[in-house]
């Protein structure tokens, strides 16, 4: 996963702190969002090795 970003943790604590939506749900969410942005990245500079 990538880490933590200041925008990330900022967006999940005014989420945290509105309770419309479970806090679970924010967590999984945002973890699912790092681990896919990491994928992408690796990919990127794997194709970017390839050229």
């Amino acid at each position: 996963m990538i880490r933590w970003s200041i925008q990330e943790i900022r967006r999940i604590a005014m989420k945290l702190a509105q309770r419309r939506i479970p806090h679970a749900h924010i967590l999984a969410w945002s973890s699912w969002r790092r681990a896919h942005q990491a994928n992408a990245r690796k990919a990127h500079l794997k194709q970017k090795l390839q050229l």
